[in-house]
């Protein structure tokens, strides 16, 4: 289920930063880098805004399956 990814994502970015920087690397600065995160289903990234981006894949049900049609972008653009 997709919906499960965004948590996973969230939880697993959380995570890292705490393991890496310790609570003090909790700030808007460090989550909205505008590199991003590698997310379960591609790139996501937090803006300053309080919006976020996602580069997804891109499928289609083949067969009664989902099936990648596209990988998403492993980075984003500038």
């Amino acid at each position: 289920m997709r919906t499960a990814t965004l948590s996973y994502d969230a939880v697993s970015l959380v995570s890292a930063i705490l393991r890496t920087q310790g609570p003090e690397g909790l700030t808007a600065a460090t989550l909205t880098n505008p590199s991003g995160f590698n997310g379960v289903d591609g790139p996501f990234r937090f803006r300053a805004d309080g919006t976020n981006e996602r580069s997804l894949a891109v499928m289609e049900i083949r067969g009664g399956s989902a099936q990648v049609v596209s990988p998403p972008p492993r980075t984003f653009g500038s």
